[in-house]
């Protein structure tokens, strides 16, 4: 059983990195400057009251609980003074016991909001919660809201290990991410894959350029393939060690026609989250779905191009093979199907535009190169004689 206790807030977020030897792990000091992130959120609460066991202030306290993916953490909206008549504190426990003693506390910037509505700041700041023995760096920041009797609150947590490990005869810069709020680090994501694995979960990530770990870092899951310098390799995480272990995977590619692009692949075997350009991009042989992509226009990260986004064919689109030493054509972005879907309401008749790509999963967004929406399109309806009978022009909604 694995025991966890939190420490105090850690109010210096600046501090140096060194690596160690060769496979060894030590946690980032400065989980805030990365883009990682774990999702929470929690919508449902109970009174917590004034609990000097639990650590609870205000007898008006609540207590909530993340949800399953994010490993039981529990979290109390109170106060600093057990007379306040406002929540100004945040209490979070990662134990999963739903006790806040000596836990980390965030102050809760509370302002008003509109129709009654009162809106809090959280963050950002780095806490530190002790796992096993060992201070682990937790970045967070997020929102809390309440109207009436209802409330929710949701928060972006990064926690991150970082070394070096060996690939072959090369040793390249990787960190480890807790994906999942847990303080984990080694949550292998394995099939059959289900709507629910696209939850976060924890994900190792390689640099072989410069070590500053930019857009076209490798990324893989814990429990999933890395394919490095012409390789595929597993790579095992534990007591804050990595190492790295060629596989012999059979396997062939997949190129998009785009500058750049990123897009995950749902497999069932493999789980993979892939970023390129105009070259294939080697994938283990499986039968996929795509899920949450986005194509560019241009090939720089810095430089703002037109895009299109996509929530992929994971949800009811089309499955598509990669069989042993085959290139496919991944479908994602462009050619883009757009359908207008009528419906009844009463009197009135509505009328949405659908997009979809070639394999029928959902477009999300299309943005120009100015970063903006293209100008919503015009609809015509004409009768069986094909006379126009209306006209109208559709918002974004």
């Amino acid at each position: 059983m694995t025991k966890i206790t939190i420490g105090c807030v850690l109010v210096m977020l600046c501090g140096s990195f060194a690596l160690g030897a060769t496979g060894d792990l030590t946690f980032m000091k400065q989980p805030l400057s990365t883009t990682y992130t774990s999702l929470v959120y929690v919508n449902s609460f109970t009174h917590g009251g004034s609990d000097k066991d639990r650590g609870l202030v205000n007898e008006h306290s609540v207590v909530g609980a993340a949800a399953k993916t994010a490993g039981g953490m529990h979290v109390a909206i109170d106060s600093t003074k057990p007379g306040a008549t406002q929540s100004d504190v945040l209490r979070l426990d990662f134990s999963g016991q739903g006790k806040f003693k000596d836990a980390p506390t965030v102050e809760i910037k509370i302002k008003p909001g509109r129709s009654g509505t009162t809106m809090g700041a959280i963050g950002p700041v780095v806490v530190v919660a002790k796992r096993d023995g060992r201070s682990i760096p937790v970045a967070i920041r997020g929102h809390y809201w309440k109207q009436k009797t209802r409330r929710g609150l949701s928060l972006m947590l990064s926690s991150v290990m970082e070394g070096e490990c060996r690939f072959g005869a090369k040793t390249y810069p990787v960190r480890v991410v807790d994906g999942n709020a847990n303080l984990g680090f080694s949550d292998a994501l394995k099939p059959p894959f289900s709507p629910r694995s696209r939850m976060p979960f924890d994900r190792i990530v390689v640099d072989t350029g410069d070590g500053k770990f930019a857009s076209g870092a490798i990324t893989s899951y814990v429990g999933q393939p890395a394919f490095v310098d012409g390789k595929w390799y597993s790579i095992d995480v534990a007591d804050m060690k990595i190492t790295a272990a060629a596989q012999k995977i059979t396997g062939g590619s997949v190129k998009v026609n785009a500058p750049r692009w990123t897009c995950t692949l749902i497999g069932k075997k493999n789980y993979l989250t892939l970023s390129g350009g105009a070259e294939p991009i080697a994938v283990p042989a499986d039968e996929y779905r795509t899920a949450n992509y986005t194509v560019f226009t241009g090939s720089d990260p810095g430089k703002r191009c037109a895009t299109v986004s996509g929530y992929g064919s994971f949800s009811g689109g089309k499955a598509f093979t990669v069989a042993p030493g085959q290139t496919v054509d991944l479908s994602i972005g462009a050619p883009i199907e757009a359908t207008v879907v009528a419906a009844m309401r009463g009197t009135k008749v509505n009328m949405n535009l659908m997009m979809t790509d070639a394999l029928g999963g959902r477009i999300r967004s299309i943005t120009t190169n100015a970063g903006a929406r293209p100008p919503a399109p015009s609809i015509e309806v004409v009768d069986k004689a094909g006379k126009i009978v209306y006209t109208a022009k559709l918002k974004y909604g």
